[in-house]
């Protein structure tokens, strides 16, 4: 009887699997990502005006856990991680680092940084709300009683060209 279903239920595999290999008509789907066109007139296109930021990054006190990155690109989404543009996770591999980030559309941006030693994916924090850890802003930027605003760490990337910020870890 085992014999039986076991045979049953093999040859109803086989069954499925060959309907499923069934040959289907499928029509060809558009490109999802259009390629640049100029429609200026000037020649160039979006990947022309793409820039690069280049972060300089000194400060670490050892190289446990990771730097965390984020990125930001308007007054409304600063300071909450939840509405970054991008964010990096990175291995500590020393007291100095580089972070570069390519093809960067032209515009207003600021970005944070810590120093995660633990690993925890949160800066740590003392009782009185001080963080324990290392941490940073752009432009080093630093804000009263708080984080500094966006006013304080905005930067501007034109076209075509690559930003450095050298930034030092701020520790209390």
């Amino acid at each position: 009887m085992r014999i039986k279903i076991s045979l049953f239920l093999f040859s109803l595999l086989i069954i499925i699997s060959i309907l499923s290999c069934k040959k289907k008509n499928i029509e060809p789907q558009p490109d999802p990502i259009p390629s640049p066109q100029d429609t200026t007139g000037g020649g160039t296109t979006t990947l022309d005006t793409l820039s690069t930021l280049v972060i300089n990054l000194s400060g670490m006190q050892n190289t446990n856990g990771k730097v965390n990155f984020a990125l930001y690109n308007s007054s409304s989404s600063f300071n909450d991680p939840n509405q970054a543009l991008a964010e990096l996770f990175l291995v500590c591999t020393g007291p100095n680092m580089t972070l570069t980030l390519d093809s960067i559309v032209p515009g207003d941006y600021a970005f944070a940084i810590f120093h995660d030693e633990n690993d925890n994916q949160q800066i740590d924090q003392n009782w009185l709300n001080i963080p324990t850890e290392g941490f940073a802003f752009s432009n080093n930027a630093m804000g009263s009683f708080g984080p500094p605003n966006w006013t304080q760490s905005k930067f501007n990337i034109p076209n075509s060209n690559t930003v450095t910020q050298n930034i030092t870890l701020n520790f209390y």
